[in-house]
């Protein structure tokens, strides 16, 4: 305590030490800047990346279960297209997990067998494998983990508008994904529509407009080409028939627009009734790793996907059914994985570059307490004459490095929480001044994040901590090995 009492001291500005006041004023002033411009990058940044987190998980889940080609080739899946209780018709994840029964042939009413299909799995009781109970089994075992299926169709929509007597045709080929009962964060990306009805996100997301077979949700690009919520029109697909393909259609009405974020495909999603997408997805057969139909996997914290996708593998692989599923998080899907590494590298570059720049300020600290040295070698030689040790004399010199390091970390916290407070004030003023946006609403969003990140709080008050104190070092030995006789004699 004597040694950072003594440490402050000799830090306060004093007229007789003026070279030495202005530097540790310049030093401050420096780390502070860069801790500022630090900590609102990176909360901005981070801020960022959690609300496209949030926009990319509550259209695909953060884990995805996929069925995998062991799945497509079994007899448990290919048995529907030969029984008569299947209606002989293939069925998705959903339908199965529906299905009264594991296997629903009957050798009596169905076709025959094929000799070359593969034989149904048994478990060790002789009960037959089911793939997908086991699958929705073992991810709710896990607490704090729901279940659901997903399926995707491909459409056509067409739209139609009338404003002030204009008609116009949208024509655009579209994924059709399906409400997720499973989904509790879906009001995160739905856009209130106030400017017509007043309605907020969640009063949007009503029974009425998710259940219904007609209601559609489209993203928001198409709000900016003139559709608005009641417009209408329809989606057409093809299905066989008894003489060829024909179109079909199912009319459609806008219920409502979603943001997208920054998803790839995001454009091209449209959110339906199940019953819709389900007709749909039947019709088309429309079955692939990427898009198709599996097992969505939801739970509250995302940071925990890859260890809950190991914990997913290890029940799956304990039920004998891991060869059946694919299983992702959010961070390797095919669409969006080389986005997610994209960001995780840049954020990885802007962290090293973070340590570098606070380096090049703390060096500031180094060039001060090696002039604070000289000017107190009068002062270190009564020090030591009086006892104290060579320890204490580095601690004292090393402890004004550190101190430096803490106070500039507090004044530019202080001026982080200040910025980020007003922001949008901030971001006004300069898109006035530039004549326009700053970010594009369309990346950023209309909000952009304003809420300090205090893990890297945390890592800017340990990294300048240590640096502050890496840079007194040098001048602290400098002054611990100082002999007093020789500073009194030359004094």
């Amino acid at each position: 305590m004597f040694e950072f009492s003594v440490a402050l001291k000799y830090l306060m500005p004093r007229r007789r030490q003026l070279s030495v006041s202005i530097i540790a004023i310049v030093s401050v002033f420096v780390i502070s800047m860069v801790v500022w411009l630090i900590l609102v990058f990176f909360s901005v940044t981070t801020g960022l990346e959690k609300i496209w987190t949030d926009k990319l998980i509550a259209m695909t889940a953060p884990i995805r279960l996929n069925p995998t080609n062991n799945y497509y080739d079994s007899y448990y899946y290919k048995i529907d297209v030969i029984s008569s209780s299947s209606d002989y018709t293939a069925k998705s994840v959903g339908e199965k997990y529906k299905a009264p029964f594991t296997d629903p042939y009957n050798g009596l009413n169905d076709m025959e067998i094929p000799s070359y299909w593969p034989l149904p799995h048994h478990d060790s009781n002789g009960d037959t494998i089911d793939p997908v109970k086991g699958a929705f089994n073992a991810i709710t075992s896990l607490a704090g983990i729901r279940a659901s299926d997903y399926e995707y169709a491909i459409a056509q929509m067409h739209l139609k508008t009338i404003h002030n007597d204009v008609q116009t045709s949208l024509t655009q080929s579209c994924y059709l994904s399906a409400f997720d009962e499973e989904n509790s964060i879906i009001d995160k990306i739905i856009i209130p529509d106030e400017s017509n009805t007043g309605l907020t996100a969640q009063e949007l997301i009503t029974p009425d407009n998710i259940t219904s077979d007609e209601n559609v949700f489209v993203t928001k690009h198409f709000r900016e080409s003139g559709v608005v919520v009641g417009d209408r029109g329809y989606l057409s697909y093809y299905a066989p028939t008894a003489g060829a393909l024909q179109e079909q259609r199912i009319s459609i009405r806008v219920a409502g627009f979603y943001d997208p974020g920054i998803i790839p495909l995001g454009g091209k999603f449209v959110i339906a009734g199940k019953e819709v997408t389900s007709l749909i997805s039947a019709a088309t057969n429309h079955y692939d790793t990427t898009f198709g139909n599996g097992i969505n996997v939801w739970f509250s914290d995302t940071d925990k996907a890859s260890t809950v996708k190991e914990s997913i593998i290890h029940k799956l692989r304990d039920a004998g059914i891991d060869k059946y599923w694919n299983v992702q998080t959010f961070k390797e899907y095919d669409f969006t994985k080389d986005l997610v590494e994209q960001l995780q590298s840049e954020r990885l570059l802007f962290t090293l570059i973070a340590v570098i720049i606070i380096i090049v300020a703390c060096s500031n600290i180094v060039s001060m307490l090696i002039l604070l040295v000289n000017d107190k070698k009068k002062e270190i030689g009564i020090l030591q004459s009086m006892g104290a040790s060579p320890k204490s004399i580095a601690l004292i010199f090393g402890s004004c490095g550190v101190l430096m390091g803490l106070l500039s970390t507090g004044i530019g916290t202080i001026a982080a929480l200040f910025t980020l407070a007003n922001l949008d004030v901030i971001i006004g003023m300069l898109s006035a001044i530039q004549g326009h946006a700053v970010f594009n609403s369309a990346f950023y969003g209309d909000i952009m994040p304003h809420e300090l990140d205090f893990e890297i709080v945390r890592f800017i008050l340990i990294s300048t901590g240590f640096i502050s104190l890496i840079a007194g070092v040098v001048p602290a030995l400098k002054a611990s090995l100082m002999k007093p006789a020789e500073i009194l004699r030359s004094e």
